[in-house]
């Protein structure tokens, strides 16, 4: 797992070979700190870059998913894909897109998740480092 740090509180995040129990306490972390709106936006931004298939065909992890109200295949997310999609087309990568650069575009998202969550908290202006 990788690990940010913001507001001196350091964040693991899953990746895709994470156990599918990583990604359930990633979203109860996100959850007792922005509440559950923002902590299934996040989580669902982390899972379009990280998100493992083998944790789609677990059966316990998919009652989970709709237990917190998680649809891994909504129009939301989807459309989260495309934006990648796009992205990568634009860059010129398309479908012949390297090993390293598979590797680069999720860093690169989740660089930039880091970088909103950084200014989130730094627009509030709090000592207490809360967004919400």
């Amino acid at each position: 797992m990788s690990q940010i740090k913001v507001c001196n509180k350091v964040w693991e995040i899953p990746e895709s070979n994470s156990a599918c129990e990583q990604w359930r306490i990633y979203f109860s972390k996100l959850k007792s700190e922005f509440g559950q709106e923002n902590a299934r936006m996040i989580w669902l931004i982390t899972w379009q870059t990280n998100g493992s298939t083998s944790c789609t065909t677990n059966a316990g992890f998919n009652d989970w998913l709709k237990k917190n109200n998680i649809d891994v295949s909504s129009a939301s997310t989807r459309a989260i894909a495309d934006m990648s999609q796009i992205g990568s087309n634009i860059l010129g990568f398309g479908k012949n897109i390297t090993g390293m650069l598979q590797v680069a575009l999720p860093a690169t998202l989740g660089i930039g998740l880091i970088i909103v969550l950084y200014f989130a908290f730094k627009i509030q202006g709090r000592q207490s480092c809360q967004m919400w």
